[in-house]
């Protein structure tokens, strides 16, 4: 099985995992004398299994990943989009500025124009793209090692 079909079940598989969290929640409890909507070690052990399948293909994808040299590439992707992030909320300033009352004017200087702040967004964005194409170019390419 491909990454990107591994990716797809993932994902499949953790909204399964929250509906039947939902449902054994659901049928934990009743009023005495009345019936239990669900049985809930049946749901529970479902729950258990599809935990099982969820935590093999996760495995298999990080082998894969690993293998392939590409998660030392997930982790500087991820510390990208917190640098980008970061990078975004930076704001400098530059010229004077009054209080709200205008009794007091403040001269700011920044050590970065909001040029260079832009510059380096669109630097970051770019280096982020090429990286999420390599890696989804390797996820259509390589099998998950079981």
């Amino acid at each position: 099985m491909k990454i990107v079909r591994a990716m797809k079940q993932i994902k499949r598989l953790q909204g399964e995992i929250k509906e039947l969290q939902k449902r054994v929640a659901g049928c934990l409890n009743t009023v005495e004398g009345n019936e239990f909507p669900e049985q809930f070690p049946e749901i529970l052990s479902e729950l258990c299994a599809k935990r099982a399948k969820l935590s093999a293909l996760k495995n298999g994808v990080m082998k894969a990943n690993i293998t392939g040299d590409m998660f030392i590439k997930i982790l500087q992707l991820g510390e990208m989009k917190s640098e980008i992030d970061f990078v975004r909320e930076l704001e400098p300033k530059c010229g004077v500025s009054e209080d709200r009352y205008g009794d007091v004017k403040t001269k700011y200087v920044s050590q970065w124009t909001v040029a260079k702040k832009n510059s380096e967004v669109q630097r970051l964005q770019s280096a982020i793209n090429s990286l999420t194409d390599e890696l989804d170019d390797f996820n259509a390419k390589t099998d998950i090692i079981q």
